[in-house]
This record gives structure tokens, sequence and C-alpha cells, in this order.
């Protein structure tokens, strides 16, 4: 439920600050705001802070250069009431500030975007709260070479549970030192039949199982990787049940899809409107 004491925050975390122009985005809001009837008073504090009080609303834009938590800047966005003894308006708060952000969206594209509510009035001390509780997005995601380690740990662990002890040990005497691809000639391998049946060993034929290759399973791990980035609890679950169970290509799209669908039905009016009423009730 809307409510006149009720401030909207939108967060709109950018990779590349060099890429935003955050003097642009105050003088076209203040083009706009000037157009309507009601006086505007616009106050520009700093280089990063600017407030426009207009009919008891008020509207601040907020500008934090990085790197932040993973991201080189962050854009905020508040709207909310001037003063404590605010009166309701025409439009939600939370109307106003979802109407700026798809603005500054369509000229600046956001690589994540980051909502919240507060009581009173926003100021800057408000703002820089909000910035020092950014999530670190960029230390939850795996390094390359650990999911590449990983990968390599389980097909070992994979090939060894199906062979005697006997075998193993013999195999790991024979077994060659792991080397980079591209060390060596394309040349035809020798026809050793124990590096066959190491290989066969490795690779054991299931026909119950897709045979993926090292790519699609490096595929399988950005994907939640990413899952990770977009909702954490979600990615972090996927990612260990890939490194426990085996990589899953049909269960990471479908959570991808999934995913995304619930995101872009968030950025709709009807979604913020009940993110909104949940945050009231919550």
């Amino acid at each position: 439920m809307s409510s006149p004491h009720l401030s909207t925050i939108a967060q709109l975390l950018f990779a590349d600050p060099a890429k935003v122009d955050f003097a642009r985005i105050v003088s076209e809001l203040n083009k706009v705001l000037t157009r309507l009837p009601e006086p505007v008073v616009m106050t520009w504090d700093c280089d990063d802070l600017v407030t426009f009080d207009k009919a008891g609303t008020r509207i601040l834009l907020g500008w934090s250069e990085g790197p932040i938590f993973g991201y080189g800047g962050c854009l905020s966005v508040a709207v909310g009431p001037a003063d404590e003894d605010a009166t309701p308006n025409t439009m939600p708060h939370e109307t106003l500030c979802s109407h700026l952000v798809e603005r500054i969206r369509g000229r600046f594209t956001a690589n994540a975007i980051l909502w919240c509510q507060a009581h009173g009035v926003i100021d800057a001390e408000v703002l820089d709260e909000l910035a020092v509780a950014l999530p670190d997005m960029a230390g939850n995601l795996p390094s390359v070479d650990s999911i590449l380690d990983m990968v390599s740990r389980s097909d070992l662990t994979r090939a060894t549970a199906q062979m005697p002890a006997r075998r193993i040990r013999s195999l790991a005497l024979s077994m060659p030192a792991l080397i980079a691809a591209n060390d060596q000639p394309d040349l035809p391998r020798p026809s050793d039949i124990d590096l066959a049946r190491l290989r066969l060993a490795l690779y054991p034929p299931d026909p119950e199982a897709p045979a993926y290759t090292t790519q699609m399973r490096l595929a399988v791990h950005c994907m939640n990787a990413t899952l990770i980035l977009v909702w954490i609890p979600l990615g972090a679950a996927v990612m260990t049940y890939a490194l426990l169970r085996g990589e899953d290509m049909r269960l990471s799209g479908r959570l991808m899809a999934v995913t995304g669908t619930m995101l872009a039905l968030a950025q709709t009016p009807m979604g913020q409107t009940m993110a909104a009423m949940a945050r009231t009730l919550g």
C-alpha cells in the first residue's frame, strides 16, 4: 500500500562509470520538472548529490563512483516526502520513482537495480548508509580455475568409483602428468592399450546420462554462477547440486528461464506494486 510518508529508493549499479553522465541526467530531469505548473526548488549541494523539492515531494539523485563491491558506480534515485508533514500526492512515490528509473535506463544501461523503501525524508546520509550495505556481488562468483579444478576432480572421482582398488593403483602409476592442451603439436596419439583403458575409465558409456563434453560442463557452471549473481540462494543451491550430483544443462537452463521471467515481471508496474506491498506487510 502506498504511503505519503514512505520513500522509494532505486540503486542502479554500473560496471563502467565512464558511460554514465550524471550532469546530463540532472539537466534532463530539471527540464521536465520545470514544465509543470508547481514551482520546483533545486538544490545542488555537491557534484554528486541533487535534490528537487516540489509540492511536498522530494526527488533525490546521488552518484557514487567505485569501485563499489564489484561495480564501477552506483546511481541512487529516491522519491519521498519533502518534510515530515507530507500530504498524499496524485502519483505514489514508488510509481514516480519507477518512471524515473525507466527513463534513465533508456539512456544508460545498468548492470543491476536494487529497490528498497524507507520511512521519512531521504537525505545524503541515508544514501551513504545504503551504499555501504550493498551486497558484494563480485565476491560470490567462483574463479574459472576453481571451476576447472572441480570439474577435473569430479571426472576422476566418477571414474575411480567404478574400478577395483588394484586397477586404480596400476592406473595411477601409468597416469601422465597434467599439461596444457596447446603445449604439444596436434599429432596422432600412440596406440597404447593402457591409455585407451584409462580413457574408457574416465569417460564410461552411460546411456541414461547425457554425454556432456568439458565445454558443456563449463557452460553449465557459468550459468549457475550467473544465477548466483541474480539470486544468491538459488544460485548457490544449484551450484552445489551440480558439483555433488553432476551437471544438468536442462535444469540450469530452466532455472535461468524462470528467474529471468520473474525479474522481467518484477520490473512491471504490477510487480513493483506487489513487491512494495510485501515490504510494507513485512
